[in-house]
C-alpha cells in the first residue's frame, strides 16, 4: 500500500528547516557583545557551527575560544567581513549609533547578498515617543544594506539575562520572528528552537518589525519594573 502524506506549506518548511538546522553555519556580527555572545554560546552548545565576527579579529578569536571552552565544540573567530562571507545565517547584533551600524552593513553588502540575516537590534533608544512605531531597526537595515537579503528578527524583546538562566523546558520564552521569506522565517525559528527554553513564533511580514520593537526594551523594562521587581527576567510567552 502506498501512503501519501500531506502537510501545509508552513508545516513542511518548518519541518525541513528543523531537520537541516545542524548543517547550517551561523555567523555573528558582532559576536563579542552581550546578546551576540550569549546566543552564539547556546547555538554552539546545541551543536551548530558558529563564527564570531568583530571589528577586532583578536577580540573575536578570544571570544570564540571562550565559547568553545564551554560548549566543547570548535568555534571560529575573525573579522566581520570574514563572518559575513562564512555564514549561511548571520545574526546582526551591533550596538552604537544607527549611522555607524548602517555604515558597517553597507561595507559588508558584497558578503551578505541573498543571505538570511537575523536582526536582534532595536531602534527605540534613538527616538522620542512621537516617532515610535514609524519604522524599525530591521526596516532601516534592509534599506541601508543596499542589496537583496532575507531579513528576519529574533530576540528583540529578550533580556540578555534570560539567556543566562536555567531553561524552563515546559514553559519556554517566546521570541517573535517576522520576515517576508517563508524559508528564512522557518530557518530562523528552527535555529531559535534549538536553544533550550526558547521558541520562535511567526509574527507576520517584515513590516511587523515595527510592532515587535514596540514590545521590546523600553516597554518590557517598564513592565519588569512595575511587576517583576526590576529583576530583568521578564519575557513574552504566547499561548495558543
Amino acid at each position: 500500500m502506498i501512503q501519501l502524506l500531506f502537510c501545509s506549506s508552513i508545516a513542511c518548511s518548518t519541518n525541513m528547516a528543523a531537520a537541516s538546522v545542524k548543517s547550517l553555519k551561523i555567523a555573528f556580527i558582532p559576536g563579542t557583545g552581550k546578546m551576540g555572545s550569549l546566543i552564539a554560546l547556546h547555538l554552539s552548545k546545541a551543536g551548530l557551527d558558529v563564527f564570531i565576527g568583530s571589528r577586532n579579529s583578536n577580540k573575536a578569536a578570544q571570544q570564540a575560544e571562550l565559547i568553545s571552552s564551554v560548549s566543547k565544540r570548535p568555534v571560529q573567530g575573525g573579522s566581520n567581513p570574514e563572518a559575513a562571507a562564512w555564514g549561511d545565517v548571520v545574526f546582526w547584533s551591533p550596538s552604537g549609533p544607527l549611522e555607524e551600524r548602517e555604515a558597517l552593513l553597507k561595507s559588508l553588502a558584497p558578503n551578505l547578498e541573498n543571505k538570511i540575516i537575523v536582526d536582534v537590534t532595536n531602534i527605540l533608544y534613538f527616538f522620542d515617543n512621537s516617532q515610535w512605531g514609524q519604522t524599525s531597526s530591521t526596516l532601516r537595515n534592509e534599506k541601508a544594506l543596499g542589496v537583496p537579503a532575507r531579513w528576519t528578527t529574533a530576540f528583540k524583546s529578550t533580556y540578555e539575562r534570560l539567556l543566562k538562566e536555567p531553561p524552563n523546558l515546559n514553559n519556554p520564552h517566546h521570541t517573535f520572528v517576522v520576515g517576508d521569506d517563508e524559508e528564512a522565517v522557518a530557518t530562523t525559528i528552527a535555529v531559535v528552537d534549538s536553544i533550550p527554553g526558547f521558541k520562535g513564533v511567526r509574527a507576520g511580514g517584515l513590516q511587523n518589525s515595527k510592532l515587535v520593537e514596540l514590545l521590546g526594551p523600553r516597554w518590557i523594562m517598564e513592565l519588569d519594573t512595575l511587576n517583576g521587581g526590576g529583576q530583568h527576567l521578564s519575557g513574552w510567552r504566547y499561548g495558543f
